[in-house]
């Protein structure tokens, strides 16, 4: 951050206390100004990833077009879902204020900072008592007409790169890096797509394969749950979204992701038999063993007795591992090392191989 003494574009009335500046985002120093405003009048980011699913949503509630739908009816609705874990957020800036600027277009619309908007908004219908500290915000301003690359280096800077502690979840950047792939791809090919992803967002094209694939196994767990009437399918989509990291474990320890594994994989997780990322590993592992699966793909199955069966054909072959692990260790001894062990050591490994040669 560097502060200049004059920019060439005046500072919008809404911004108190401006002060010419820039900011870097990736690459790009770009020009702000500094300052501070009130919480009420900032517009909502409607594009944002991580509330995007949301906005599905309160139109499938409202039964309303988006562009009819007010902000505090989103923020509402949002809050009544208690989503993105905004009251934990409320409470450090009802104690310290929002320690991280809002990032606000020329218009006060918001470009980074959804969660912070969302929490204040939460503490002003909350709190009987209003204080600056939720009702004013420190803000960045950028300059009027910002240009479609400068916008995508900020939510990269804000949201993708590690340093940042209010990161977008990995579904939401799943969603969101696979959109810009797509609009890449539609003016360039496959390899220029790639490469823009990779700079501007830091995602590899095998992290972006996996993310397509991923996403696509969540929307056929949607229909899934959707066909057999347990969820509505607004539950289930938050379900997906929450549990991205299930769908892609999954994707990464399994051997093969077909139709009747997912098929399996979606019932034992409508019916809470897997509930963890251990047992999502456990289900991986059991699919190698056919028993176990025979099992798994029963209407009935048992999840745990699965692993029972999987863990009585895995032990002897851990076992035999070990041994062969001991056996290298004691032929790699030396002469001074193989001397030291007692008598009494080596009668008792003489008579475990003896048992094991008779049997």
């Amino acid at each position: 951050m560097a502060k200049k003494n004059k920019h060439d574009w005046k500072p919008p009335k809404w911004l108190k206390e401006p002060v010419p500046s820039t900011a870097w985002f990736h690459d790009k120093e770009v020009e702000i100004y500094e300052g501070t405003t009130e919480i009420n009048g900032i517009s909502l980011w409607r594009e944002n990833y991580r509330t995007l699913l949301d906005l599905d949503h309160i139109q499938q509630i409202l039964k309303r077009d988006l562009d009819e739908i007010k902000d505090d009816e989103i923020i509402d609705h949002i809050l009544r879902q208690n989503l993105h874990r905004i009251p934990d957020l409320a409470k450090s800036i009802k104690l310290n204020g929002v320690r991280v600027p809002l990032i606000l277009s020329y218009g006060k619309k918001l470009v980074d900072g959804n969660r912070r908007l969302l929490a204040c908004r939460y503490l002003m219908k909350k709190e009987k008592v209003h204080t600056e500290k939720f009702t004013v915000s420190i803000v960045k301003c950028l300059r009027p007409r910002v240009s479609k690359e400068i916008t995508l280096k900020i939510i990269a800077e804000m949201n993708f790169l590690p340093q940042h502690k209010e990161e977008w979840p990995r579904y939401v950047r799943a969603k969101f890096a696979l959109e810009e792939y797509g609009k890449i791809l539609r003016k360039e090919n496959e390899k220029e797509a790639y490469k823009y992803v990779n700079f501007f967002l830091g995602i590899p094209p095998a992290d972006l394969k996996r993310f397509r694939e991923v996403l696509k196994m969540i929307e056929e767990y949607v229909k899934f749950v959707e066909r057999a009437g347990e969820k509505t399918r607004q539950d289930a989509e938050i379900f997906g979204r929450s549990k991205f990291h299930f769908f892609e474990e999954l994707y990464n320890k399994a051997d093969i992701i077909d139709k009747p594994v997912k098929k399996m994989f979606f019932r034992y997780l409508s019916n809470q038999q897997i509930t963890s990322m251990t047992k999502v590993r456990e289900f991986a592992a059991i699919l190698r063993y056919t028993p176990a699966r025979k099992h798994l793909e029963k209407q009935n199955g048992s999840f745990e007795l699965a692993k029972s069966m999987y863990n009585e054909s895995a032990s002897p072959k851990k076992a035999l591992a070990r041994i062969k692990r001991f056996c290298a260790w004691i032929e790699n001894l030396s002469n001074v090392e193989k001397d030291s062990i007692s008598v009494d050591l080596k009668k008792r490994l003489s008579k475990a191989v003896q048992k094991l040669l008779n049997k």
